[in-house]
């Protein structure tokens, strides 16, 4: 299994940053007002303290306390530098899809045939849960959908990127 001595600085941070670039795609795509919101920020947690006590090395790394720190002030570094939300919805999107390719691709050459698909997955079962935590659309509880169209364009391309077939 990789381990995150087998990375260089530049390469580390793309497979650290991915997870995270994916769920704030997933939660900019939405439109579920201030509560929704909530429930997607707190849906990823889960699945990462599922990544940090499973058998994977890498993704234990890449979930550590430390790494999510870095993580997020890299991440926050690329938000302040966005403008308006729509430029920041733009911005997390590309990063979701360039970090997620390019981590998959690191992770053909230097890591096994295991820790692509537990990267794989890992990504794509964020994606889900943010996409799954809360309802778009709705008022005061009523109406709308589980995942927005938007959210739906961005789970797709995530798919894409990580040659993953969808139903």
């Amino acid at each position: 299994m990789a381990m995150k001595t087998d990375f260089s600085a530049t390469e580390w941070e793309i497979l650290r940053d991915a997870p995270h670039a994916v769920v704030l795609a997933v939660a900019a795509a939405g439109g579920s007002g201030l509560f929704g919101s909530i429930k997607e920020a707190m849906a990823p947690a889960g699945t990462l303290v599922e990544a940090l006590q499973g058998e994977n090395q890498l993704l234990r790394q890449i979930c550590d306390k430390e790494e999510i720190k870095a993580s997020i002030e890299s991440l926050k570094d690329m938000a302040k530098s966005s403008g308006d939300f729509k430029s920041i919805q733009a911005v997390f999107r590309k990063a979701a899809t360039d970090k997620s390719q390019a981590g998959l691709d690191l992770l053909k050459r230097k890591g096994t045939p295991e820790d692509v698909a537990a990267f794989r997955s890992f990504l794509l079962k964020l994606g889900e849960k943010v996409a799954n935590a809360a309802k778009e659309g709705a008022f005061l509880g009523f109406g709308g959908v589980r995942v927005s169209e938007e959210e739906r364009v961005i789970l797709a391309e995530l798919a894409q990127v990580l040659d993953v077939l969808q139903a």
